[in-house]
Protein backbone atom coordinates (compact mmCIF):
# COMPACT_ATOMS: atom_id res chain seq x y z
CA UNK A 1 0.00 0.00 0.00
CA UNK A 2 1.35 3.50 -1.05
CA UNK A 3 1.55 6.34 1.85
CA UNK A 4 1.38 9.86 1.02
CA UNK A 5 2.84 11.70 3.15
CA UNK A 6 1.65 16.02 3.32
CA UNK A 7 4.03 18.87 4.45
CA UNK A 8 3.19 22.58 4.49
CA UNK A 9 5.06 23.05 0.86
CA UNK A 10 2.61 20.50 -0.87
CA UNK A 11 -0.50 22.57 -0.12
CA UNK A 12 -0.14 26.66 -1.35
CA UNK A 13 -2.88 27.06 1.10
CA UNK A 14 -0.92 25.72 4.27
CA UNK A 15 2.11 27.09 2.92
CA UNK A 16 0.56 30.61 4.06
CA UNK A 17 0.05 31.57 7.35
CA UNK A 18 -2.41 33.81 9.11
CA UNK A 19 -2.29 37.48 7.91
CA UNK A 20 -1.68 38.86 11.20
CA UNK A 21 2.06 36.49 11.60
CA UNK A 22 2.77 38.21 8.68
CA UNK A 23 2.17 41.35 9.50
CA UNK A 24 3.79 41.02 13.00
CA UNK A 25 7.12 39.44 10.98
CA UNK A 26 6.98 42.35 8.54
CA UNK A 27 6.92 45.03 11.19
CA UNK A 28 9.56 43.38 13.80
CA UNK A 29 12.01 42.29 10.55
CA UNK A 30 11.92 46.14 9.20
CA UNK A 31 12.03 47.82 12.87
CA UNK A 32 14.29 45.15 13.77
CA UNK A 33 12.14 45.73 17.09
CA UNK A 34 9.40 43.93 18.81
CA UNK A 35 8.36 46.78 20.74
CA UNK A 36 8.25 49.28 17.43
CA UNK A 37 6.27 46.43 15.82
CA UNK A 38 3.77 46.08 18.33
CA UNK A 39 3.32 49.63 18.67
CA UNK A 40 2.58 50.04 14.78
CA UNK A 41 0.48 47.28 15.19
CA UNK A 42 -1.61 48.24 17.96
CA UNK A 43 -0.38 44.92 19.76
CA UNK A 44 1.70 43.79 22.75
CA UNK A 45 5.15 42.85 22.39
CA UNK A 46 4.44 39.44 23.98
CA UNK A 47 1.32 39.23 20.75
CA UNK A 48 4.23 40.01 18.75
CA UNK A 49 6.68 37.04 19.71
CA UNK A 50 3.60 34.32 19.96
CA UNK A 51 2.92 34.98 16.30
CA UNK A 52 6.97 34.86 15.37
CA UNK A 53 7.38 31.73 17.01
CA UNK A 54 4.31 30.41 15.14
CA UNK A 55 5.91 30.83 12.20
CA UNK A 56 9.54 29.28 13.24
CA UNK A 57 7.40 26.75 14.59
CA UNK A 58 5.32 26.14 11.10
CA UNK A 59 8.77 26.44 8.79
CA UNK A 60 11.27 24.67 11.65
CA UNK A 61 13.58 27.54 11.11
CA UNK A 62 14.85 30.66 13.45
CA UNK A 63 13.91 33.67 11.84
CA UNK A 64 15.43 35.78 14.47
CA UNK A 65 18.32 35.98 16.81
CA UNK A 66 17.08 36.94 20.21
CA UNK A 67 19.55 39.28 22.46
CA UNK A 68 19.00 40.82 26.12
CA UNK A 69 17.66 44.19 24.20
CA UNK A 70 17.81 43.76 20.47
CA UNK A 71 16.90 41.38 18.38
CA UNK A 72 18.49 41.04 14.23
CA UNK A 73 17.69 38.59 11.99
CA UNK A 74 18.98 35.16 10.68
CA UNK A 75 19.82 34.45 7.09
CA UNK A 76 16.51 32.77 6.91
CA UNK A 77 14.63 35.40 8.01
CA UNK A 78 16.37 37.89 5.65
CA UNK A 79 15.48 35.63 2.56
CA UNK A 80 11.82 35.13 4.37
CA UNK A 81 11.42 38.88 4.78
CA UNK A 82 12.97 39.71 0.96
CA UNK A 83 9.61 37.57 -0.34
CA UNK A 84 7.07 38.95 2.14
CA UNK A 85 7.76 41.94 1.86
CA UNK A 86 6.89 42.49 -1.58
CA UNK A 87 3.53 40.51 -1.43
CA UNK A 88 2.25 42.43 1.42
CA UNK A 89 3.05 45.57 -0.31
CA UNK A 90 1.06 44.85 -3.11
CA UNK A 91 -1.77 43.73 -0.49
CA UNK A 92 -1.81 47.19 1.37
CA UNK A 93 -1.60 48.92 -2.29
CA UNK A 94 -5.11 47.09 -3.29
CA UNK A 95 -6.51 47.74 -0.15
CA UNK A 96 -5.40 51.51 -0.17
CA UNK A 97 -6.99 52.02 -3.86
CA UNK A 98 -9.92 50.27 -2.48
CA UNK A 99 -10.52 52.83 0.33
CA UNK A 100 -9.49 55.87 -1.92
CA UNK A 101 -11.82 55.16 -4.37
CA UNK A 102 -14.38 54.86 -1.72
CA UNK A 103 -12.96 58.19 -0.30
CA UNK A 104 -12.93 60.11 -3.55
CA UNK A 105 -16.51 58.90 -4.19
CA UNK A 106 -17.82 59.63 -0.40
CA UNK A 107 -15.85 63.14 -0.56
CA UNK A 108 -14.60 61.61 2.80
CA UNK A 109 -11.10 62.52 4.80
CA UNK A 110 -10.08 60.93 8.06
CA UNK A 111 -7.98 62.93 10.50
CA UNK A 112 -6.31 61.09 13.31
CA UNK A 113 -5.89 63.26 16.17
CA UNK A 114 -4.34 63.93 19.85
CA UNK A 115 -8.06 64.37 21.84
CA UNK A 116 -6.97 67.82 23.58
CA UNK A 117 -5.29 68.81 20.08
CA UNK A 118 -9.37 68.09 18.96
CA UNK A 119 -11.04 70.00 21.31
CA UNK A 120 -8.92 73.01 21.69
CA UNK A 121 -7.81 73.35 17.75
CA UNK A 122 -9.40 71.37 15.59
CA UNK A 123 -13.21 72.06 16.53
CA UNK A 124 -13.16 75.68 17.40
CA UNK A 125 -12.33 75.50 13.55
CA UNK A 126 -15.05 73.36 11.98
CA UNK A 127 -16.98 76.12 10.77
CA UNK A 128 -13.90 77.02 9.04
CA UNK A 129 -13.66 73.94 7.46
CA UNK A 130 -17.29 74.11 5.91
CA UNK A 131 -16.59 76.92 4.31
CA UNK A 132 -13.97 76.21 2.72
CA UNK A 133 -14.52 72.65 1.67
CA UNK A 134 -18.37 72.15 1.10
CA UNK A 135 -18.30 69.12 -0.48
CA UNK A 136 -16.28 67.25 1.51
CA UNK A 137 -17.46 65.32 4.69
CA UNK A 138 -14.59 65.77 7.91
CA UNK A 139 -14.31 62.73 10.21
CA UNK A 140 -12.16 62.96 13.07
CA UNK A 141 -11.23 59.79 15.43
CA UNK A 142 -9.87 61.48 18.79
CA UNK A 143 -7.26 59.25 20.35
CA UNK A 144 -3.89 58.78 21.54
CA UNK A 145 -2.90 55.57 19.61
CA UNK A 146 -0.71 55.95 16.49
CA UNK A 147 -2.80 55.68 13.65
CA UNK A 148 -2.51 52.84 11.37
CA UNK A 149 -2.03 54.43 7.81
CA UNK A 150 -1.64 50.19 6.13
CA UNK A 151 -4.12 49.09 7.24
CA UNK A 152 -7.08 52.19 8.28
CA UNK A 153 -8.88 54.79 6.13
CA UNK A 154 -6.85 57.70 8.02
CA UNK A 155 -5.51 60.57 5.77
CA UNK A 156 -3.80 62.43 7.46
CA UNK A 157 -3.04 62.28 12.01
CA UNK A 158 -2.18 64.63 14.72
CA UNK A 159 1.02 63.35 16.64
CA UNK A 160 3.03 64.55 19.67
CA UNK A 161 6.21 63.19 19.10
CA UNK A 162 8.00 62.13 16.04
CA UNK A 163 8.22 58.17 15.84
CA UNK A 164 9.74 56.95 12.70
CA UNK A 165 7.43 55.63 10.11
CA UNK A 166 8.48 54.24 6.49
CA UNK A 167 6.43 55.95 3.80
CA UNK A 168 5.11 59.28 6.45
CA UNK A 169 6.07 62.79 5.96
CA UNK A 170 5.96 64.49 9.24
CA UNK A 171 5.51 68.24 9.01
CA UNK A 172 5.87 70.18 12.37
CA UNK A 173 2.81 72.48 13.69
CA UNK A 174 3.59 74.05 16.69
CA UNK A 175 5.99 73.63 19.08
CA UNK A 176 4.40 73.16 23.16
CA UNK A 177 5.96 72.25 26.57
CA UNK A 178 4.30 71.74 30.07
CA UNK A 179 2.61 74.52 31.72
CA UNK A 180 1.34 73.45 34.93
CA UNK A 181 -2.13 74.88 34.92
CA UNK A 182 -4.68 74.65 38.13
CA UNK A 183 -8.19 76.17 39.60
CA UNK A 184 -7.86 79.77 40.94
CA UNK A 185 -8.45 78.43 44.17
CA UNK A 186 -5.11 76.54 44.56
CA UNK A 187 -3.00 79.84 43.77
CA UNK A 188 -5.19 81.55 46.58
CA UNK A 189 -4.19 78.74 48.85
CA UNK A 190 -0.59 79.54 48.28
CA UNK A 191 0.45 78.21 45.31
CA UNK A 192 2.60 80.75 44.08
CA UNK A 193 6.46 78.77 43.34
CA UNK A 194 7.25 75.41 41.74
CA UNK A 195 8.30 73.89 45.51
CA UNK A 196 5.01 74.88 46.74
CA UNK A 197 3.81 71.30 44.54
CA UNK A 198 4.66 69.62 47.65
CA UNK A 199 0.88 70.62 48.87
CA UNK A 200 -0.83 69.60 46.04
CA UNK A 201 -2.16 66.37 43.92
CA UNK A 202 -0.25 65.77 40.72
CA UNK A 203 -2.62 64.62 38.09
CA UNK A 204 -0.84 62.36 35.51
CA UNK A 205 -1.78 61.24 32.32
CA UNK A 206 -1.85 57.24 32.49
CA UNK A 207 -0.21 57.02 28.88
CA UNK A 208 2.75 59.25 29.74
CA UNK A 209 3.78 58.76 33.24
CA UNK A 210 7.27 60.45 32.87
CA UNK A 211 5.74 63.88 32.06
CA UNK A 212 5.74 65.09 35.47
CA UNK A 213 9.21 63.90 36.43
CA UNK A 214 10.77 64.92 33.93
CA UNK A 215 9.05 68.56 33.97
CA UNK A 216 10.24 68.26 37.96
CA UNK A 217 13.66 67.52 37.28
CA UNK A 218 13.86 70.31 34.63
CA UNK A 219 12.50 72.50 37.21
CA UNK A 220 15.53 72.13 39.80
CA UNK A 221 13.37 69.92 42.04
CA UNK A 222 13.67 66.22 41.28
CA UNK A 223 13.02 65.18 44.60
CA UNK A 224 9.48 66.96 45.40
CA UNK A 225 7.32 64.71 47.29
CA UNK A 226 3.64 65.99 46.69
CA UNK A 227 0.72 65.62 48.03
CA UNK A 228 -1.23 62.86 46.23
CA UNK A 229 -1.39 61.43 42.75
CA UNK A 230 -4.18 61.30 40.50
CA UNK A 231 -3.92 59.30 36.95
CA UNK A 232 -6.71 59.87 34.53
CA UNK A 233 -6.53 58.28 30.86
CA UNK A 234 -6.81 61.66 28.59
CA UNK A 235 -5.59 64.93 28.74
CA UNK A 236 -9.21 66.33 28.48
CA UNK A 237 -10.04 64.84 31.45
CA UNK A 238 -7.02 66.15 33.27
CA UNK A 239 -7.92 69.43 32.54
CA UNK A 240 -11.49 69.14 34.12
CA UNK A 241 -9.95 67.71 37.02
CA UNK A 242 -7.78 70.09 37.32
CA UNK A 243 -10.45 73.12 37.08
CA UNK A 244 -12.27 71.37 39.51
CA UNK A 245 -9.94 71.84 42.13
CA UNK A 246 -8.90 68.00 42.20
CA UNK A 247 -4.65 69.07 41.51
CA UNK A 248 -2.03 70.60 39.44
CA UNK A 249 -1.79 69.33 35.61
CA UNK A 250 0.27 69.67 33.06
CA UNK A 251 -0.86 71.77 29.90
CA UNK A 252 0.45 72.05 26.38
CA UNK A 253 0.83 76.24 26.05
CA UNK A 254 0.85 78.20 24.21
CA UNK A 255 -2.25 75.72 23.07
CA UNK A 256 -3.76 75.65 26.53
CA UNK A 257 -4.64 79.56 26.59
CA UNK A 258 -7.22 78.70 23.53
CA UNK A 259 -9.08 76.26 25.57
CA UNK A 260 -12.51 78.30 27.09
CA UNK A 261 -12.24 79.53 30.50
CA UNK A 262 -8.46 79.73 30.44
CA UNK A 263 -7.79 82.65 32.90
CA UNK A 264 -10.72 82.22 35.01
CA UNK A 265 -11.57 78.62 35.49
CA UNK A 266 -8.22 77.55 35.09
CA UNK A 267 -5.00 79.53 35.65
CA UNK A 268 -1.29 79.67 35.33
CA UNK A 269 0.11 79.86 39.30
CA UNK A 270 3.45 80.34 38.35
CA UNK A 271 5.83 81.53 35.57
CA UNK A 272 7.21 78.07 34.15
CA UNK A 273 10.02 80.30 32.26
CA UNK A 274 12.92 78.01 33.71
CA UNK A 275 11.30 74.89 31.87
CA UNK A 276 12.49 75.48 28.45
CA UNK A 277 12.64 71.72 27.02
CA UNK A 278 9.69 71.78 24.02
CA UNK A 279 8.29 69.00 22.25
CA UNK A 280 6.68 69.28 18.47
CA UNK A 281 3.13 68.21 17.39
CA UNK A 282 3.57 66.93 14.15
CA UNK A 283 0.75 66.61 11.29
CA UNK A 284 1.74 62.90 10.04
CA UNK A 285 0.10 61.99 6.23
CA UNK A 286 1.19 59.30 3.63
CA UNK A 287 4.63 60.15 1.13
CA UNK A 288 2.52 59.18 -1.81
CA UNK A 289 -0.41 61.61 -0.97
CA UNK A 290 1.72 64.82 -1.24
CA UNK A 291 0.14 66.23 -4.64
CA UNK A 292 -3.24 64.90 -3.33
CA UNK A 293 -5.36 68.47 -3.54
CA UNK A 294 -7.74 67.13 -0.63
CA UNK A 295 -5.03 66.61 1.78
CA UNK A 296 -3.31 70.10 0.65
CA UNK A 297 -6.55 71.69 1.62
CA UNK A 298 -6.82 69.58 4.86
CA UNK A 299 -3.18 70.63 5.70
CA UNK A 300 -3.54 74.33 4.96
CA UNK A 301 -6.81 74.40 7.45
CA UNK A 302 -5.38 72.36 10.16
CA UNK A 303 -1.96 74.89 10.02
CA UNK A 304 -4.35 78.04 10.27
CA UNK A 305 -6.42 76.56 12.66
CA UNK A 306 -3.37 76.19 14.86
CA UNK A 307 -1.95 79.69 14.26
CA UNK A 308 -5.20 80.77 15.62
CA UNK A 309 -5.07 78.76 18.51
CA UNK A 310 -1.80 80.02 19.04
CA UNK A 311 -2.28 83.68 19.38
Amino acid sequence: MSEIHLSAADGPLRAIPPLSALLAFERAASQLSFRRAARDLALSPSAISHQIRGLEELFGVKLFVRGARSVRLTAEGERYLANVSPALAALQDAGREMLRHRRDAGGELWISSLPFFTSTVLIPALGDFRRRNPTLTLRIEATHQYADFNASRVDVAVRYGREHSAGLKFEPLIEVKGLPVCAPALVKGGLRRPEDLSREVLIHLTTQPRTWPTWLEQAGIPDLTPRGHLWLDSVPAMLEAAEQGLGVTLAMAPLIRARPGFGKKLVAPFDAAAVSTMETIYLVSRTEQARDRRIAALRRWIVDAVSRASR
